[in-house]
């Protein structure tokens, strides 16, 4: 018989030795918080002398406002009402279609085929297309190629908002020098 030296202890050979766990105490039950009062959409709040609180005007048209042109569960896509900053036409002779918007979520090989044939379709009459990408998550390179390849198709392509890891992958395979491909400022 070989002594064996575990932790200090000498454990003779022979058949495996059953290791249970202590038993651990149960913890009293936590308390039930009280039910929270029930909230329902309702209208506004009355003001003082019974009106109701509403802004004197109504607010700007923000991205996301529209629905969506494009909404699979993962990406969507959505109309930047303009023109607006960033959306006014190229000034030059006669009026340039402009069109811009928002990408949202991610774009990976679920979602590649659908922003492609959405981007095409938007993009098929205009010379110029601005893409807001700050609520991108992420894409992978399939996705950015659609976007480049869209520049590539003579028409200017205005990215606003990259997000620094989109922008970093862009520089990484040389397409943020893509003709027809811009940066906003």
């Amino acid at each position: 018989m070989f002594p064996t030296e575990l932790d200090h202890a000498v454990v003779p050979p022979g058949p495996a030795a059953r290791i249970t766990a202590a038993p651990r105490p149960v913890a009293p039950a936590a308390a039930v918080p009280p039910p929270r009062a029930h909230i329902s959409p309702g209208p506004a709040p009355a003001a003082p002398g019974g009106g109701v609180i509403a802004p004197s005007t109504p607010h700007p048209p923000q991205p996301g406002d529209e629905p969506p042109v494009y909404d699979d569960g993962v990406l969507r896509i959505t109309r930047i009402p303009g023109p607006g900053p960033g959306l006014s036409p190229v000034s030059g002779p006669g009026p340039t279609p402009v069109s811009g918007y928002a990408l949202a979520g991610e774009i990976d090989e679920s979602t590649v085929c659908g922003l492609a044939a959405k981007l095409a379709e938007l993009a098929a009459n205009l010379d110029e297309v601005h893409l807001d990408l700050g609520a991108l998550a992420y894409s992978d390179l399939a996705g950015l190629r659609v976007i480049v390849q869209l520049a590539a198709e003579r028409r200017r392509v205005v990215l606003h908002q990259v997000p620094p890891h989109l922008r970093a992958v862009l520089a990484i395979v040389g397409w943020d020098t893509a003709p027809g491909l811009e940066f906003a400022t």
